[in-house]
């Protein structure tokens, strides 16, 4: 209960900073300015009347203080200085003695002297103010500047290096149709599919303020990529994902070890009729005290399955051993088996660090 009052306060508070803000900075009309100093004047002037048989003697600029200062802030400086000056006089030949009158006696200067202290330290304070606003708020526009920029900026270079890898994906292309030699040949598309892979991957983290991804939507997207770049159209891709948040430094590695086993599905997990069935699964424990959460990613085809006496360790595929380096880089344990209904089936089990405190 505590909590939430303390949130309501400060959200009370940030609002009334923002009114005050606005009123000290905005910018009025003329006529504006002479309609507030006049109702100014007049509203305090009858006030302190209205109220001169209730007050005792002392007080002849009750009233003419909060008119000032409401003036200073939501009209202008000018009109504030003007009702400063009218309202003075006001009180000076109505209230302060000798009554009626703009004697200038010891008790009149001493009191003429307080309005002005308090009316002058009114203005400096408000000037002061707006110019510690303004300030801000330049500061405020010249990051928004450069935040934009910066944004622009990292966005073309991440466009610039995914259409240079698309680049080299299609001399890679072109070369493989030039040479003769089969295992050559296969090994050039296998490149290629691997660039492009890249490519794509790189196009789903342009964002330098998306500092943490939903694991969900960016690993469908992700593994449809990769569906896309083998050009396979007989799979049937389906995913389930926990929510779960992937900062980059575990996603970039996540995101290929997937693309390495998607594409190892493909090339040899189709199944009877020719059709590529992948099951891909990642869920994710509740985080720890620390904040890091355990996950495993799973990617299961029902094809043929592995062959007698496949070891990960022993593998000469380039796929799965890039994939095993990126699990080692994400401290992750990673697994292919047969599965109990055939097929192959891959686990990775890794930790997503906590997220980086806000700063």
């Amino acid at each position: 209960m505590t909590g939430r009052r303390s949130i309501l306060a400060a959200r009370l508070r940030n609002r009334l900073m923002r009114g005050l803000e606005t009123a000290l900075l905005s910018r009025r009309s003329l006529r504006h300015e002479i309609v507030f100093a006049t109702l100014a004047v007049v509203v305090s002037a009858a006030l302190r009347f209205a109220l001169d048989d209730v007050l005792p003697p002392g007080f002849p600029f009750l009233t003419f203080f909060p008119a000032v200062m409401l003036t200073l802030v939501f009209s202008s400086l000018r009109s504030g200085l003007v009702v400063g000056a009218v309202c003075g006089v006001i009180a000076w030949y109505a209230f302060v003695l000798p009554l009626n009158s703009l004697a200038l006696t010891p008790g009149a200067i001493l009191a003429l002297g307080f309005y002005l202290l308090i009316i002058g330290t009114d203005v400096l304070f408000l000037t002061a103010a707006k110019q510690a606003l303004r300030k801000r708020q330049a500061a405020e526009q010249r990051a928004t500047a450069l935040a934009h920029a910066r944004s622009l900026m990292f966005s073309e270079l991440q466009h610039r290096i995914s259409n240079n890898l698309s680049t080299v994906a299609a001399l890679l292309r072109l070369q493989g149709q030039a040479v003769a030699d089969e295992t050559a040949r296969q090994a050039l598309v296998a490149a290629q599919t691997r660039i492009r892979s890249i490519s794509m991957l790189q196009r789903r983290l342009h964002s330098p303020d998306m500092q943490v991804l939903d694991g969900a939507e960016y690993l469908s997207a992700v593994l449809r990529d990769v569906v896309e770049v083998t050009g396979a159209g007989n799979v049937d891709l389906q995913v389930r994902a926990d929510p779960v948040g992937l900062p980059h430094d575990t996603a970039v590695p996540l995101g290929l070890i997937a693309s390495e086993l998607a594409m190892n599905a493909i090339e040899h997990g189709p199944s009877a009729d020719g059709q590529v069935h992948i099951a891909v699964t990642l869920a994710a424990d509740a985080p720890d005290r620390a904040g890091a959460t355990t996950a495993r990613l799973e990617i299961a085809d029902r094809g043929p399955g592995l062959p007698q006496g496949f070891s990960l360790e022993r593998t000469d595929s380039l796929g799965l051993i890039v994939a095993r380096q990126f699990a080692t880089a994400l401290d992750g344990v990673l697994d292919l088996v047969t599965g109990p209904r055939g097929g192959a089936v891959a686990r990775l089990n890794f930790r997503i660090p906590p997220a980086a405190p806000d700063i």
